[in-house]
């Protein structure tokens, strides 16, 4: 008796796929097709972000530099504003979570305020305390935690956070565009006077940094931006609210961690002098906006039965050349669409076991799950 064949199917390979003519998708194709996914939003708004800068004067809206001030002051030094605005975010999150969770809301505001005041004292341990997160992790830390989502939770996940971190920050530069606004470092050395597109950004507190460290490379990062007057929505914090918020997805401990470190960039932006805590929190709205609206991918990943990295693995699909008799050529595409599909509604079903017999109608097939 011939020994039984061996197909390895991709969960989340298309019909059809361009390279092969059984619709088994190989290692490298379903690289480049999650690399692409994953990079056109990420793309998209680095081209966003780099052509700011051409947009003409005469076509923009008129600079801000007095509303987030008066919002900071409105929403967090008045008491009865302060109130006010936590009993909304404590509502707010209430009618769209509908958990209990969201009661802890109300501190969002306290903890804002109190990170600012913490903020108020320049020192040269909090300079290296603040660049670390705002000037270093804030930028490699999308990558490190999209390489773990990879590991952990598998590539389709990766590819969701990718999206849904590009999906943001596009919303987030198209905001700063729409509405130009100054960051406290503008207010630091011209007061309420009023902006205009010639000037030049600034590293506010990176300049402390840039003096350390004996380089000018935050300086010269600043003044050449190509989006000076872009505090609101604060990307920094929208950052570090996104990964923390996937990882709590995945992982409470994990996800108690990355609030700590989200507190931590709070604090560096609002003591670098670059957002206001108006900022810093439209920016995690931003986040959790996006993040809600992610929830329904990943449901759909892990409606396959996925919990953990050692169930994000491909299925050895063997076909039972003795139960059959060898009578079926299984090289076609409909064949194999519909092992496809049967072996997805087995994990949708729940079906643990190492070995499942599943019966479609020309293939009796064996799915082992167990290595």
């Amino acid at each position: 008796m011939a020994p039984p064949s061996l197909r390895r199917l991709c969960f989340f390979q298309p019909r059809g796929c361009f390279h092969s003519a059984d619709d088994v998708c190989s290692p490298f194709c379903r690289f480049v097709k999650s690399a692409v996914l994953a990079v056109l939003p990420i793309g998209l708004w680095l081209v966003l972000f780099s052509c700011a800068q051409f947009i003409p004067s005469s076509w923009r809206p008129a600079i801000s530099v007095d509303v987030l001030p008066a919002l900071d002051e409105l929403l967090f030094d008045n008491s009865l504003g302060l109130l006010s605005f936590a009993s909304i975010l404590v509502a707010g999150g209430w009618l769209v979570t509908g958990s209990s969770l969201s009661t802890l809301l109300v501190f969002v505001p306290l903890v804002l305020r109190g990170l600012r005041d913490l903020a108020a004292v320049p020192s040269t341990a909090a300079d290296v305390l603040a660049f670390l997160p705002y000037g270093v992790l804030h930028y490699i830390s999308p990558a490190i935690f999209a390489v773990w989502l990879w590991w952990y939770a598998g590539v389709q996940t990766a590819v969701v956070f990718a999206q849904a971190f590009g999906a943001q920050n596009c919303l987030g530069v198209i905001t700063q565009v729409v509405f130009p606004t100054a960051a406290p470092w503008y207010n630091d050395l011209y007061g309420f006077a009023p902006a205009t597109y010639s000037m030049p950004g600034n590293p506010g507190g990176l300049a402390r940094v840039d003096k350390l460290f004996g380089t000018h490379m935050y300086g010269n990062a600043f003044n050449n931006s190509p989006l000076v007057f872009g505090a609101m929505p604060s990307l920094h914090s929208g950052f570090a609210v996104l990964i923390m918020l996937f990882a709590m997805h995945f992982s409470r401990r994990l996800g108690s961690a990355l609030m700590l470190y989200m507190c931590w960039q709070w604090w560096a932006t609002m003591y670098l002098r670059h957002h206001y805590m108006s900022d810093l929190l439209v920016g995690a709205l931003y986040s959790t906006v996006t993040y809600m609206f992610s929830r329904r991918y990943l449901a759909r990943v892990s409606s396959l039965g996925y919990h953990g990295s050692s169930d994000y693995k491909l299925l050895d699909v063997v076909v039972m050349n003795d139960v059959l008799g060898g009578k079926h050529d299984f090289s076609g595409r409909e064949q194999s669409g519909m092992w496809n599909e049967a072996i997805l509604k087995s994990r949708r079903a729940g079906e643990r076991d190492s070995l499942v017999m599943m019966t479609v109608p020309l293939d009796g097939i064996m799915v082992d799950d167990s290595n």
